[in-house]
C-alpha cells in the first residue's frame, strides 16, 4: 500500500504548483520555528561537556558544530503523513480555505536523471520530535571524539577573549574573516584540526532532522536540499510585502508527474469540484484524485 503525503498551501500556491508542475523549496530559517538547525548543535555541545575532551578542543568542537546553522541552509519542501488534518488547514492553507496536494513518497525518491526533481537531488526525511532520540543518536560520535582526542591535549582552543557568542557571529557572517578565531598550539595542531572537521562533517547534514516535541501534531517529512549561504545558480528568489526570500525550483516533468495522486480541497474551499477535475486534466494531471475535507462543519 503506498504511503502518500500532504502539501498544505494557499488555493493561489496549489494552483501555480499544479499548472507549472513545479514546486519550491523554501529556506528552513523563514519557518515558524526559532530552533530549526539548531537543536543538533545545542545537544553536541552538551555531550562534548559530558566527555573526556580538552576543554578548549570541546569547545572548539562545539562552535563548529553549533556554526553549520548559520553556514548551510536547508531548502525543503514541507508535507504531512495526515491529508485532512484540521490544524494543518488552519496553519498552511489559509484557515481552511486552500488546498492540500497528496504525492505518493515512492515516486518523491525515484531517480529521474536529468530531471530536477528525485533522490538524485535532494532527500526525503522524516522528521523527528524532541531532543530524546537525536541526543541518543549523537552519543557514539561524541564517544569517538573523545576516543582520538582525549590525549591530545589543547592542540585547539578560541582565541583569547574572545567568546562563544562572539565566534558563532563571526561564522555566521559571510563577509567576516574567520581567521585567528582559534588558536593553534603548534604546527602539528593544523592536521588535527583537520581530522576534527572531518570527523564531526557528517552532522553537516543532519541538522534540518529533528524538530520540538511541541510540533510532534504535524507529523512532517521534507524533501531536502542543503546548500551554503552563497550565491548558486540554481537558486532563485522572490519577494513578498516584507522581504527577500530565496527559493530553489523543482519541476515535476512527465517522468514524475505520477508523484501528484490526491487534490484535497479544505474545509471552506469554494470550487466546483468539477471545475478542478477539469483543470487538472487540462494541465496533464487527469489521474489525480479530487476530494473534499472532511471538517466541512469548520467556519
Amino acid at each position: 500500500m503506498e504511503q502518500k503525503l500532504y502539501h498544505y498551501c494557499s488555493t493561489q500556491t496549489a494552483f501555480a504548483i499544479l499548472q507549472s508542475r513545479t514546486f519550491r523549496l523554501s529556506p528552513l530559517s523563514a519557518a515558524n520555528d526559532s530552533l530549526e538547525g539548531r537543536v543538533l548543535g545545542r545537544l553536541f555541545a552538551q555531550l562534548l561537556t559530558e566527555m573526556s575532551i580538552p576543554r578548549g578542543v570541546a569547545d572548539v568542537a562545539s562552535i563548529i558544530v553549533e556554526g553549520y546553522a548559520d553556514a548551510t541552509e536547508g531548502f525543503a519542501f514541507c508535507l504531512s503523513e495526515d491529508a485532512d488534518l484540521l490544524s494543518q488547514w488552519r496553519a498552511y492553507a489559509c484557515d481552511g480555505t486552500g488546498i492540500a496536494i497528496g504525492f505518493c513518497s515512492d515516486f518523491l525518491t525515484r531517480d529521474y536523471g536529468p530531471v530536477n526533481f528525485g533522490k538524485s537531488f535532494y532527500e526525503l526525511v522524516k522528521v523527528d520530535y524532541g531532543e530524546a532520540e537525536l541526543r541518543a543518536s549523537l552519543v557514539p560520535l561524541a564517544q569517538q571524539v573523545e576516543d582520538r582526542f582525549r590525549l591530545s591535549g589543547e592542540f585547539i582552543t578560541l582565541k583569547a577573549g574572545l567568546s562563544r557568542h562572539d565566534a558563532l557571529a563571526v561564522l555566521a557572517d559571510r563577509d567576516a574573516d574567520c581567521r585567528g578565531l582559534f588558536r593553534a598550539r603548534d604546527e602539528a595542531s593544523t592536521a588535527l584540526l583537520s581530522e576534527l572537521m572531518h570527523l564531526l562533517a557528517p552532522l553537516h547534514f543532519r541538522i534540518y532532522g529533528t524538530k520540538p516535541q511541541t510540533f510532534y501534531e504535524e507529523r512532517e517529512w521534507r524533501l531536502l536540499r542543503y546548500r551554503h549561504k552563497v550565491s548558486h545558480p540554481e537558486i532563485d528568489f522572490f519577494a513578498d510585502n516584507t522581504s527577500v526570500r530565496p527559493f530553489i525550483p523543482c519541476l515535476i516533468a512527465d517522468p514524475a508527474r505520477n508523484a501528484v495522486r490526491d487534490v484535497i480541497l479544505g474545509p471552506k474551499h469554494r470550487s466546483n469540484t468539477n471545475w478542478i477535475r477539469s483543470f487538472l486534466e487540462h494541465v496533464g494531471l487527469g489521474h489525480v484524485n479530487v476530494i473534499q475535507s472532511a471538517h466541512i462543519s469548520y467556519r
